[in-house]
C-alpha cells in the first residue's frame, strides 16, 4: 500500500533529521517524544504495507497470502504496537499546552 511507504519515508525523514544533530535535539523533551512517535510509526507502517503477504497461506478470502502463523502473529504485533504512536501524539500536545500555557 502506497501510504504504509508514504508514511515510513516520512517518519525515517524525521528520525535522520533528529539523529543528525542528537546530542542538541535529544536533549530537549520535545525531540524526544517525536522521536519515538517516529520509530512506533515506522513499525506499524512496515506492518500496514506488507498488507495480506504475512497472512498464513491458504487461507480463504485473503488475496495472495505468502505467510506462516509466525509472520501473521509479527505484524498483528507491530499493528498493535502503534497505539503507541496516538500516545505519544497525545504527549507531545500536553506538552505543548504547557509550554504555551505555564
Amino acid at each position: 500500500h502506497f501510504t504504509g511507504a508514504f508514511s515510513f519515508i516520512g517518519s525515517s525523514t524525521i528520525i535522520i533529521m533528529i539523529l543528525r544533530d542528537r546530542r542538541k535535539k535529544l536533549s530537549k523533551p520535545y525531540y524526544r517524544l517525536l522521536f519515538a512517535m517516529c520509530v512506533f510509526d515506522i513499525f506499524a507502517s512496515v506492518a500496514l504495507g506488507l498488507s495480506t503477504w504475512p497472512i498464513p497461506e491458504g487461507s480463504p478470502g485473503v488475496y495472495d497470502p505468502k505467510g506462516t502463523v509466525g509472520t501473521c502473529s509479527a505484524q498483528a504485533f507491530f499493528i498493535q504496537a502503534n497505539i503507541a504512536s496516538p500516545v505519544y501524539n497525545f504527549m507531545l500536545s500536553v506538552y505543548f499546552l504547557l509550554r504555551v500555557k505555564y
